[in-house]
């Protein structure tokens, strides 16, 4: 088979992989939902319409999916104005932007554990302060965990628009005597209008989709999601009214994704300007507080994780040991959920960066946007917008009884499809910024389109790269959406053995996979960030040496002449 053949090849293979590993276990779904004794049937839709139980569990998620997308929204473009429009110490905004990043290493069924361990009535907190807070189950306990989860989302939504911000706006106003409400609507608020919509929007779905916080401090409340896990995983399966849940779940996604598409389009930015920061010390004065309390808030909450393992039994023997890292050590059966985790994510890291890396290439740097490319175009983009527990249930139907069934392979692909969409746009972003001629010169001087992707392409996309497996891998770590209907025993990840431990309440053991979890996806994060400032320091040596050897070349025909 010749070079040429393989390039054409790629593009059918990867729309082919998308339909067999998407479409057609969804399309299974939706004839589960529909089918009643081998007919077409809205019977079960109708069913569950009466369904008091069905509709709490719904009515439940959608009010705490809208109180908690509202508030993400408003506190991570608080957050995010403290971060660009105050005079506070460049030191001081970079721990408080690490804090609000601290949740996203860790899934978030440990956040529901350490919010009980936390505000419990034998939590940390409320035995410093002498008395339950607030109570920690039910929807207020679920909302304080799904802020957890979202806020680090919203803000980093805001904080990267606001860099597109014309900041000069800012001193225009304030010179045509503008107050600070009316300054703030035109120059700040009017322009991040469709960021606003973005963030309440992903804060939403993410709420409305999660397992994790639900299934830890849902208490007696019922949400979609786990009432989805009990028809699936219950005592007493019912797979058909599952899957109408399923089907059902798709419908915000859906709409989000209309919604998302409505407002993007057309929305162009530019670079952003800056401007120096008015002086003002009462403003600085109360960021500063705000920003600190809600650093110390997330970093309180998580404290808790680090402070059982270490204590002989919480809350009533609090002396030091070593004696639960010691048996930890010692449990076969943990020590493998670790290995596994680590094998899943690295194998999802590899192959999925590969076709992500690839679905892009060409994508991006095709001349001719044929109908396929088009196409793989479009389900690349949609594919994250997909809740994880319905892609789980659609593999568990398609593949229960094949080779693949509970298999490591199904959770790397399950992972693979789950997460497509930002590698892809991250690839895709960098593609398209590289001079679109390279490969018409490339192809002048008789290279093949493999070898002008390896001489060329790949090298200046190194810090691309090495990003989308970043993300592959600490993604694939914390997830438990898909993969808690996809694990055996024998391949089971850190995130479900969590979620088994739960039904023992061996919390300790919850923390220390928890801590282990934390350091591995601190380790890829800290690995990744050398790897790319290396790579970028190269850059600039080699940017160097060519324009010190432009300039004596120059010179030297200018002697010669």
């Amino acid at each position: 088979m010749s070079r040429l053949k393989v390039e054409k090849l790629l593009p059918p293979l990867i729309l082919f992989s998308f339909a067999l590993m998407l479409f057609y276990p969804l399309v299974n779904v939706m004839k589960e939902a529909l089918t009643v004794d081998g007919r077409f049937s809205f019977e079960l839709i109708q069913e569950l319409a009466k369904d008091y139980g069905w509709l709490d569990a719904l009515s439940n998620s959608l009010i705490v999916g809208g109180i908690t997308a509202l508030l993400a929204t408003l506190l991570g473009f608080v957050f995010a104005y403290g971060m660009h429009f105050t005079n506070l110490p460049k030191g001081f905004k970079w721990i408080i932007e690490k804090c609000f990043f601290l949740p996203m290493l860790l899934p978030t069924i440990t956040y529901g554990f350490v919010l009980i361990y936390s505000f419990g009535r034998q939590g940390l907190w409320t035995r410093l302060f002498g008395h339950e807070l607030f109570s920690i189950y039910g929807k207020s306990g679920v909302v304080l965990g799904l802020l957890i989860y979202t806020i680090p989302v919203t803000f980093l939504l805001m904080n990267d628009a606001m860099n597109y911000l014309d900041k000069r706006y800012l001193t225009v106003s304030r010179l045509m005597g503008d107050g600070i409400l009316r300054g703030l609507r035109i120059t700040i608020l009017q322009p991040l209008s469709k960021t606003f919509g973005v963030a309440f929007v992903q804060a939403f779905f993410m709420s409305f989709t999660d397992f994790g916080i639900p299934v830890a401090v849902g208490g007696r409340e019922t949400f979609i999601t786990t009432l989805l896990y009990e028809y699936f995983m219950g005592s007493i399966p019912d797979f058909n009214r599952g899957a109408v849940i399923a089907l059902i779940m798709l419908v915000p996604s859906i709409i989000s994704i209309l919604f998302l598409r409505k407002i993007q389009k057309n929305d162009h930015t530019s670079p952003g300007t800056s401007t120096s920061i008015k002086s003002n010390r009462i403003r600085d004065c109360l960021f500063s507080i705000g920003m600190t309390i809600g650093g110390l808030f997330i970093v309180g909450i998580f404290l808790v994780m680090f402070l059982i393992p270490f204590v002989e039994g919480w809350p009533f023997d609090l002396t030091f040991t070593t004696r639960h890292i010691e048996a930890f050590m010692q449990t076969s059966d943990l020590r493998r959920t670790l290995n596994t985790g680590l094998i899943v994510a690295f194998w999802t890291a590899l192959v999925g960066t590969v076709i992500a890396y690839l679905a892009a290439v060409f994508t991006a740097r095709s001349v001719k946007q044929s109908m396929i490319l088009k196409m793989i175009d479009s389900l690349a983009s949609v594919t994250n917008s997909i809740p994880g527990m319905v892609l789980g249930i659609a593999y568990l139907l398609v593949f229960s009884g094949t080779t693949l069934q509970s298999t490591i392979s199904i959770l790397v692909i399950a992972n693979m499809i789950h997460y497509f969409a930002t590698p892809y746009q991250l690839a895709k972003s960098a593609l398209l910024k590289m001079n679109p001629n390279w490969e018409n010169t490339a192809k002048m001087m008789g290279d093949s389109w493999f070898e002008t992707l390896v001489r060329i392409i790949l090298p200046n996309s190194k810090r691309t790269i090495v990003e989308m497996a970043c993300y592959y891998f600490t993604n694939s770590m914390v997830t438990i959406s898909a993969v808690v209907f996809l694990t055996s025993a024998r391949t089971m990840v850190i995130t479900t053995k969590i979620k088994e431990l739960q039904h023992f309440g061996r919390f300790t053991e919850i923390f220390i996979l928890s801590i282990l979890l934390l350091l591995v996806n601190l380790t890829a994060r800290i690995l990744a960030q050398s790897i790319m400032r290396r790579v970028e320091a190269n850059e600039k040596i080699s940017k160097k040496r060519f324009d010190l050897s432009v300039i004596r070349q120059r010179f030297g025909n200018s002697r010669g002449v």
